[in-house]
């Protein structure tokens, strides 16, 4: 009897160490046509993959070779993410489990051949959720900074499911969908699915889902966003006026000395109902004492705004962008 319990211990060990393991290996497929990569850049984080090759439409066994950039003699490539066994017609091979630091690689196919296609690493993926319900997002437009990105989409109340197209503004043919923002599952009601990581370069961008339909979206992508802090005390800010000029920022609003929570409200001037409200502007969580939390990114245009806190409450503040 002890012989089967210290067994049976050992088993469950085994498959609980096996599951996490697993569940920390992200799977990666890429399927080769005749002398391409269908996927023709990855941008990933740092982490464990193991990539899975298809072989489709080649007459002959592929394989898979992935090299720091540059790097392309035998010594160089990284072994473990050769294929465990070459890759014949209509069928796929997966490699060993690969850890990737921040950093630039390539990938290619010597058997194919094809070209060298970019894999960039980089230090983090910034976390974007957007909530679809019926005909509609409900974040409606978008201002982020460049850099790497991974959209969960939700879907509340639609009784089949969506997706999510990410494109260059204006460019809606499929040749032209950001591929890496494709959702890794049609997203059910009630549930919610990733996209792949999405490294996004300063410009103008649009989103939607065909399936719910939604609208076009707006999301703009700029340089860099400036930070700018906001002091709070009880009954005003300790800033009481600003000039900025015109880009992208993020408010950090803290809290000194009111023994409640506080948010902030940015506002085109002189309109203070709440459909005004510049949503981005609100903080990403109520501010208590001895606190502060961020706002999401900010496009300011030229203009004059108002800045104040109705929860303090506070006076309303000018903001003026040049």
């Amino acid at each position: 009897m002890k012989t089967n319990i210290v067994l049976t211990l050992a088993f469950l060990f085994i498959s609980f160490s096996s599951a996490n393991i697993a569940a920390q290996v992200q799977n990666i497929k890429l399927t080769q046509t005749t002398g391409a990569f269908e996927t023709e850049d990855l941008t990933l984080v740092p982490g464990k993959y193991q990539f899975e090759i298809a072989n489709e439409g080649i007459d002959h066994e592929v394989g898979f070779v992935l090299v720091p950039k540059g790097k392309y003699e035998a010594d160089d490539h990284i072994k473990a993410a050769y294929v465990k066994a070459p890759v014949a017609e209509g069928n796929s091979s997966l490699t060993d489990i690969v850890s990737l630091e921040a950093g630039e690689y390539e990938y290619f196919c010597p058997l194919n051949p094809t070209p060298k296609y970019s894999l960039t690493v980089a230090e983090e993926a910034k976390s974007v959720k957007l909530i679809q319900t019926p005909g509609k997002f409900q974040t409606q437009n978008l201002s982020l900074t460049a850099g790497t990105y991974q959209f969960e989409i939700a879907n509340e109340g639609i009784d089949h499911k969506v997706g999510f197209v990410l494109v260059p503004k204006g460019k809606y043919e499929t040749d032209d969908h950001i591929k890496a923002a494709y959702v890794k599952a049609p997203v059910a009601e009630g549930n919610s699915s990733l996209t792949d990581i999405v490294s996004l370069e300063a410009g103008e961008y649009e989103y939607f889902c065909p399936l719910n339909p939604t609208p076009k979206y707006s999301l703009t992508v700029a340089e860099e966003a400036k930070s700018v802090k906001l002091i709070q005390t009880p009954g005003k800010f300790q800033t009481q006026n600003l000039n900025l000029t015109a880009g992208t920022y993020q408010f950090e609003i803290a809290n000194e000395g009111i023994d409640h929570e506080v948010g902030f409200v940015l506002v085109p001037k002189g309109k203070y109902e709440a459909d005004h409200h510049i949503k981005a502007a609100y903080v990403k969580a109520p501010v208590a004492e001895g606190n502060s939390s961020l706002t999401n990114n900010v496009t300011l245009e030229a203009g004059e705004y108002e800045y104040f806190c109705p929860l303090n409450p506070t006076p309303k503040y000018t903001l003026v962008v040049k």
